[in-house]
């Protein structure tokens, strides 16, 4: 007969696993038979949900998404880690320590959605701003968006007080490329671009500042995710397409499973389900692959995962971070990349 491990069993040891982890690593004694292999390469966890019980969400709340904010301004440092979570027919943005994962501040306000960023002027969720020095404060109005205010990528370029913000505002085949300017109000620039030539749905996965002004997406005909890479502002609310245009990088294709795929400083990473359960999540080189003929982007490096009882959590664009829910504990954890 087999015992099920319960999930306060697993909390009364999470904390001591995190020390052993280092240690039984650098033994050679850490093995996936014994412990994920992704537990290696935790900095620190907490025990969400508490905190989702805490603030009304319930024990078997959900996190709808996750962002690694950085904000420093005028010498100090406001950076957290915003979550947007629901539960009991309830939706919280929860302000969490960016070093320790500790509960902040818990906020509801209308306009609030799953999109989070930092931005010019604040904390973006949905079409709301959240002062970062004061967060208990009435939130102000970043931008009410055309087409979809849960599925909009919004990233800054340049400093939290007098940075540009850039919008990927999408549809089924088409998304509006617009960029703001530090006190937000009407676009600077907008423009709708279809995603390809062929007219293929996609759907918006990621799109911020690393390797250029980068945006991911994946096709919804084949699961495959594609990045396009511009240079500048100027070529990335242009005119014409997107994952094919002349004047991207171009990444991939590549497979992404559970339309979990991000972008990072080091490469998109994409998590990758094998028939034979070989389940990894796998970094690619960028500019690799091939939009026309279909070649695959080129691995970099792996990292064995199975997402069974765990939810894959965002990746900081810096290549530092990333993020996972063991929904059977009911802890967050904030891991350092692996091949960092």
């Amino acid at each position: 007969m087999i015992r099920r491990i319960g999930p306060l069993v697993r909390i009364a040891m999470a904390g001591a696993v995190l020390v052993a982890c280092s240690m039984m690593s650098a033994c050679g004694f850490l093995t996936s038979d014994t412990f994920p292999r992704w537990l290696s390469y935790a900095e620190a966890s907490v025990d969400f949900r508490a905190i989702a019980v805490a603030q009304g969400l319930g024990s078997y709340a959900y996190i709808e998404n996750l962002e690694f904010a950085p904000y420093v301004t005028g010498g100090t440092d406001y950076s957290k880690v915003l979550v947007f979570a629901t539960g009991n027919g309830a939706a919280r943005l929860l302000l969490l320590d960016p070093d320790k994962l500790s509960f902040g501040f818990s906020k509801i306000y209308g306009g609030f959605t799953q999109a989070l960023a930092s931005v010019t002027g604040g904390f973006l969720c949905g079409t709301q701003l959240v002062d970062p020095a004061n967060p208990a404060a009435l939130p102000s109005l970043a931008h009410t968006w055309t087409n979809n205010a849960s599925t909009v990528r919004v990233f800054r370029v340049g400093d939290p007080a007098t940075g540009l913000n850039y919008a990927v505002d999408p549809l089924s085949n088409q998304a509006l490329f617009e960029s703001y300017p530090t006190a937000w109000g009407g676009a600077t620039s907008s423009l709708t671009r279809d995603f390809d030539a062929s007219g293929y749905a996609y759907n918006l996965l990621d799109a911020d500042y690393v390797n250029g002004y980068s945006v991911l997406g994946q096709r919804q005909d084949n699961s495959q995710g594609y990045v396009a890479s511009f240079p500048d502002s100027a070529t990335f609310t242009a005119g014409g397409t997107v994952f094919d245009a002349a004047s991207a990088v171009k990444t991939g294709p590549f497979p992404v499973a559970d339309s979990n795929a991000w972008l990072t400083a080091d490469g998109p990473v994409a998590y990758y389900r094998d028939n034979n359960g070989s389940n990894r999540i796998v970094r690619y080189r960028y500019g690799t692959g091939d939009f026309t003929t279909g070649a695959q982007a080129e691995e970099l490096d792996s990292l064995v995962f199975d997402s069974d009882d765990v939810q894959l959590l965002p990746f900081d664009p810096s290549g530092t971070w990333w993020f996972i829910y063991d929904k059977l504990s009911g802890r967050l954890y904030k891991l350092r990349t692996w091949w960092q």
